[in-house]
């Protein structure tokens, strides 16, 4: 019975990381891969007509790119809620203590509204809440041109 208690463990695990996206991942699981917190001029340079994607915490797969006026469009494809892809209008901007800030006024759910720190890890990007509590959860963001 034991390895039968151990089996259902493992496999709920399993099955919550596959279902879920990645394991959740706090900021000191980035120390080994040399972190880094992105300033402000960084942010100013990286993040204007930036593409953007991720995966939202109940797995939909959100699309965007950043214009250079502040705007953006953004598109889910709703995985989570059926298939349906759904689209809304957001707004981006860079916080003067250098946290990149988002507001997404989707028409089927609360409008979201949220500034995270942009850390670097590898060739990786993370927004989190914290850049300074080694347990605060980042959260994967991708970022290219």
């Amino acid at each position: 019975m034991p390895h039968l208690n151990r089996y259902l463990i493992a496999s709920l695990v399993l099955f919550s990381t596959l279902a879920f996206g990645q394991a959740v991942t706090v900021l000191r699981d980035l120390d080994a891969q040399g972190k880094v917190t992105l300033t402000k001029d960084e942010l100013s340079q990286l993040l204007p007509n930036a593409k953007m994607s991720r995966v939202s915490a109940r797995g939909n797969k959100h699309l965007w790119k950043n214009d250079s006026s502040g705007n953006f469009i953004v598109s889910s494809d709703n995985m989570a809620q059926g298939g349906r892809n759904t689209t809304a209008p957001g707004k981006w901007h860079i916080s003067e203590d250098g946290r990149y800030c988002v507001l997404i006024e989707w028409k089927g759910a609360e409008t979201e509204e949220w500034c995270r720190y942009i850390v670097k890890a590898g060739s990786d990007y993370y927004a989190t809440k914290s850049d300074k509590t080694a347990t605060e959860k980042v959260h994967k963001l991708e970022i290219s041109k």
